[in-house]
């Protein structure tokens, strides 16, 4: 029988049996109880002499205070921050720190007894706060969290080999033990001490048993007493891709054991998430929790006992997040509202679906392309708000169906079109809201995002400023953690004033007096504002007292622009997205559309800033109280004003008000204050451009930024495609642009199949979109055919393709023509039968150049095509393009074909033999990939007509395009 040898030290817990080798190997604690008063001390008091060695050996001066400071750099980073305070663990673990560097660099060679009475009594001080360190006994009472930043912080940081620690159970006290949260704590504090040294735990046969019984997760985490080692495995997580398997969910359900009756400790779990570690003063104030301050840090120890949650208690604040048995046990064992649901019960939930045949008797499998299998709309999902008359809230998360992208996907698909400056329009058609009093609120990494629908100026400004200063925002988006409990994190920390006089003189946020200058008592007042305002909108929205109207207007005016402002300070980028789904009745109605301009340029200059310098009160404040509470500021040459919230307007054909809206901008920026007019005053000038989002331009800019986020290797040609795939693919008939939130989907789902998808993949998940926002040049049943080619892996027939468009024969037979005439439709011969394809390129099958260009509005026009960057000798008339730039009139340039002349003439086929529901009139096809010898200039529209001399002049459009 070979001797097995000792383990060699490794940092974490393991369990050694009594007659093992190593049972009594390093420091030796027997008979460790659950009352961790009882032998912590003891544990330290044994450490002692090894921490004064450790101190001796790393030390640089004999100075104990500059040599605990160098130590504390290393092992407590922020211990001598000056923008927060500290918490009771950090200062008992500095507190450790200079007292264990003053035993080990002023005491360690001197006999205690022969030093005077001060020293002996100083000795005793400095011992007694070494060796009560983290017992709650220490001088200021510190928990495990002191330790964690003391002692184990460091052994941790400064021994090249853990120190091995042998803790001897003591079965009868674990078994008598009547308080479970006694033992929770005594195996909380084993863990503690596991991250800096080599635990390992002895226990009897029986002992294990009832550890396992009493305290099965921690007893399967860190003892293995369950798995197949002596010790357990950190950091490993699970991607949310990967499913969890049926022995991590039965454990994660395990682990929940006793949380029926704890609601609170529910809320706590369902809050947190692999990913992002959340610090306690931020759950302290997240309202979605609601539990008391005290109570935090004793949920965290009982959740981080059962396995569920992951604690770092190595900065300046404990963060908690949770584990990969958390992450199960929240998508596997809680419901949206936080209950315990077991996992057979969801499985069979998901399982009790209707049949997709009206007899029951009758089942088949779902097959790819059926009806039930497209992914229900985003667009849909988002107006079913639900009532918040009822269980609703008027402020809610922006999520999707479970089928539908990712929350940050759907994210991305609001924000991408926006301008980081100026106000954004995107042709959309947008599902009226269920109720339009829900305001939608999304947050990922540093942007923020409001969806509102239109109501009037006052109610939509109204709505905005419940969702800005939402109890959901205020918990989620701007925590303490992001501010600072004094507000010291804004503008990353680096300010040259008080932040508090910063936020009230620089950025005039209103409602923030001197007496509001912390985080709670900040966050209490704008609630108490916040709710005021909105009792007072609900009282106002069909009052006809203009005068209380008119204060309202201010006050919410004041409220957004203090809430925008503090988003900007605090680096979240903001986008504002209005919805109107019926833009027409806003166009025809004068009033209704005088509202919408009027409330554009009163609310989004009011959001624009200057380093930290509110952009209003610069340009536009002319009350004299108001601009005597202004910070003095430098204004550089050529420098202009940045907004604090982009603006989008999402609504059919909104991009017909460009005019209107940009008029009624430009009267209200020229009204700046008199000492600006007239250059008494400098100040920096303010741009508030107003772009369209579907042009070919503006779909291009998404493009570039899906390939700069993805890191995706385009070539310039294959954008190019991309970009009138897009156009053709999601541009309406009667429009010369695409919806963009279409092609940002689209480009998403793409690249989730691929790293670097090809135009044609692109159009295969455009093809995953409702029929009505895919190709809707065409019939909806053509649509739902070329759907189903786009997405079959091999050629289908007739009868399949019945089933997967979900249509009937008579529909098939009229519209196989359409669909058999576009460009990537091809048929193909298999056994005999004829079966239908999508190719991956275009074919050469091309319109007429006349069909590339804008309708005529049935004018018969001579029209010269713009081909060619260069002009013919001798034609040197110049021209006004979309752009504003001139350019002389071009002509048509053909190649020569092999075989021929530069002088053979070669006739033009001008008819157009595509049926009506294939027009692509607003835009080129893409035949030019059939033609390599093909030159074209690189101008932002790849073909554009221009009249002849004798055209009659037209009403120009002058507008910034993306």
């Amino acid at each position: 029988m070979t001797t097995r040898h000792p383990a060699a030290p490794e940092r974490g817990v393991r369990l050694i049996a009594s007659d093992s080798n190593a049972s009594a190997a390093g420091i030796v604690c027997t008979a460790v109880s659950p009352r961790l008063t009882e032998w912590v001390p003891e544990l330290l008091t044994k450490l002692r002499p090894r921490s004064q060695r450790t101190v001796r050996r790393h030390a640089t001066t004999e100075n104990p205070f500059r040599a605990s400071a160098a130590i504390l750099s290393t092992t407590l980073p922020e211990w001598n921050t000056t923008t927060d305070t500290w918490g009771d663990d950090t200062a008992e673990a500095v507190s450790y720190t200079h007292a264990i560097a003053t035993l080990a660099l002023t005491y360690a060679e001197e006999d205690v007894e022969s030093l005077s009475a001060y020293h002996r009594r100083r000795y005793t001080d400095l011992t007694d706060t070494v060796e009560s360190v983290g017992t709650g006994r220490g001088p200021v009472n510190g928990d495990l969290g002191a330790l964690a930043k003391g002692p184990v912080a460091l052994h941790r940081e400064l021994d090249d080999h853990p120190q091995t620690l042998t803790l001897f159970l003591d079965g009868e006290t674990w078994t008598d033990l009547t308080d479970r949260r006694t033992g929770v704590r005594a195996l909380a504090a084993i863990a503690v001490l596991a991250d800096g040294f080599d635990v390992r735990v002895v226990a009897s046969p029986a002992l294990q048993r009832e550890l396992t019984r009493r305290y099965p997760a921690w007893s399967e985490i860190h003892l293995g007493l369950t798995g197949d080692r002596d010790r357990s495995h950190r950091d490993h997580r699970r991607t949310p891709s990967q499913p969890a398997a049926a022995d991590d969910t039965h454990s994660a359900w395990a682990a929940l054991n006793g949380l029926a009756s704890t609601p609170g400790k529910r809320r706590l779990l369902g809050n947190l998430d692999t990913e992002q570690e959340r610090s306690y003063r931020d759950l302290e104030e997240d309202h979605a929790i609601d539990i008391e301050t005290g109570t935090v840090s004793r949920y965290v120890l009982d959740l981080e006992d059962r396995g569920l949650v992951t604690v770092d208690r190595r900065g300046q604040h404990n963060t908690v997040s949770l584990s990969e048995r958390g992450d199960t046990a929240v998508s596997q064992c809680l419901d949206a509202n936080d209950e315990l649901i077991h996992p057979n019960q969801r499985q069979l939930d998901a399982r009790l679906t209707d049949t997709p045949h009206d007899a029951t008797s009758t089942v088949s499998p779902r097959r790819e392309g059926q009806p039930g299998t497209t992914p229900t709309g985003i667009d849909e999902w988002i107006a079913a708000t639900g009532d918040p008359d009822g269980d609703a809230d008027y402020v809610q998360w922006l999520t999707g169906p479970e089928e539908s992208p990712e929350t940050q996907s759907i994210h991305r698909r609001f924000t991408v079109p926006a301008h980081e400056t100026g106000i954004t329009l995107v042709d959309d058609q947008p599902a009226p809201f269920d109720d339009g009093r829900v305001t939608y609120l999304s947050h990922h990494a540093e942007t923020a995002l409001v969806v509102s629908q239109w109501g009037g100026p006052l109610v939509t400004l109204g709505r905005l400023a419940a969702a800005l200063l939402s109890d959901k925002a205020l918990s989620k988006i701007l925590t303490p953690s992001r501010v600072g409990r004094d507000f010291t994190a804004i503008h990353d920390g680096v300010t040259d004033r008080d932040p508090g006089r910063t936020l009230r003189r620089g950025h005039q946020v209103g409602w923030f007096s001197e007496d509001e200058t912390t985080y709670t008592a900040w966050r209490q007042r704008v609630e108490t504002v916040r709710d005021t305002q909105l009792a007072r909108l609900a009282a106002l929205t069909d009052s006809d007292d203009t005068a209380a109207r008119s204060e309202l207007f201010e006050a919410l005016h004041g409220l957004v622009a203090s809430a925008t402002h503090l988003y900007h300070a605090a680096g979240i980028d903001l986008t504002a997205t209005i919805r109107l789904p019926d833009t027409d009745a806003v166009a025809r109605n004068p009033t209704r559309l005088e509202n919408l301009c009027e409330f554009l340029s009163k609310t989004v200059p009011k959001q624009s800033v200057y380093g930290i310098h509110s952009g209003y009160r610069m340009l536009f404040e002319e009350r004299p109280a108001k601009l005597c509470r202004r910070l003095p500021y430098d204004v550089e040459p050529n420098t202009q004003l940045d907004l604090t919230m982009s603006w989008v307007l999402a609504g059919p054909t909104i991009t017909a008000l460009h005019d209107e809206i940009t008029t009624t901008l430009e009267q209200e920026l020229t009204t700046v204050r008199e000492a600006i007019a007239d250059g008494t005053e400098d100040a920096p000038t303010l741009a508030i451009p107003v772009r369209d989002a579907t042009t070919y331009p503006a779909i291009r800019r998404v493009l570039e930024e899906a390939a700069m986020t993805h890191d995706v290797q385009w070539t310039p040609r294959e954008r190019q495609r991309l970009v009138r795939r897009c156009l053709r693919s999601f541009g309406p008939s009667d429009t010369h642009g695409a919806c963009p939130y279409d092609v940002v989907v689209s480009l998403q789902r793409a690249l989730n199949e691929s790293p670097n998808p090809t135009p044609a993949a692109v159009e295969r998940a455009a093809a995953t979109l409702p029929p009505e926002r895919f190709r809707p040049d065409l019939t909806p049943t053509a649509t739902k055919l070329y759907a189903a080619l786009l997405r079959a892996d091999t050629p289908i027939g007739r009868s399949e393709l019945l089933d997967r468009a979900d249509i009937s024969a008579s529909s098939y037979d009229r519209r196989l023509s359409d669909v058999r005439e576009l460009d990537r439709v091809r048929p193909v011969q298999i056994d005999g039968h004829r079966r239908w394809t999508t190719t991956a390129t275009l074919t050469s099958r091309t319109p007429p150049v006349t069909a590339w260009l804008p309708p005529n509005r049935g004018t018969t026009i001579p029209l010269v095509t713009h081909r060619d960057p260069l002009p013919p000798t001798g034609q040197q008339h110049p021209i006004e393009t979309k752009r504003g730039r001139h350019h002389p009139q071009p002509t048509l340039r053909i190649t020569t074909p092999n075989g021929a002349t530069p002088h053979t003439t070669y006739p033009m086929n001008l008819r157009h033999e595509c049926p009506q529901s294939h027009r692509t009139d607003k835009y080129p096809p893409d035949s030019r990939d059939t033609h390599a010898n093909e030159t074209m200039a690189a101008t932002a529209y790849p073909t554009t007509a221009v009249a002849t001399s004798h055209q009659q002049p037209q009403r120009s459009l002058t507008r910034t395009n993306q």
